[in-house]
């Protein structure tokens, strides 16, 4: 989690950007982000994808700069973004569950 805010902090402040100005670029509400960080509370993947958009860059990238990797960012399909946007929605026991029937697949 703490990285992830520190990956927007990093992305803001090369953009000069205050909470606000990330807000407006994003197009979230400023209250929104500000419990992200007063509450350390988790960006929902839908929230990420509209800063990403914000910051023009793909969620890999920013993935990739949050877990300090230097390998290339993977381009991500329309199908699997929709599942991961559904993913971060889904109460743990639906992840298990999904997950569990995934494993069925051989």
């Amino acid at each position: 989690m703490e990285n992830i805010l520190d990956t927007i902090t990093a992305y803001r402040k090369e953009r000069k950007w205050s909470l606000y100005d990330l807000a407006a670029h994003a197009e979230l509400k400023p209250s929104t982000i500000s419990t992200w960080y007063n509450d350390n509370a988790i960006p929902t993947i839908p929230s990420l994808v509209k800063i990403c958009d914000a910051f023009q860059i793909t969620l890999s990238e920013f993935f990739a700069k949050a877990e300090g990797s230097e390998s290339v960012p993977v381009a991500l399909t329309p199908q699997q973004m929709q599942i991961i946007e559904k993913w971060s929605i889904l109460r743990p026991d639906q992840q298990d569950a999904v997950l569990n029937l995934l494993n069925t697949i051989p």
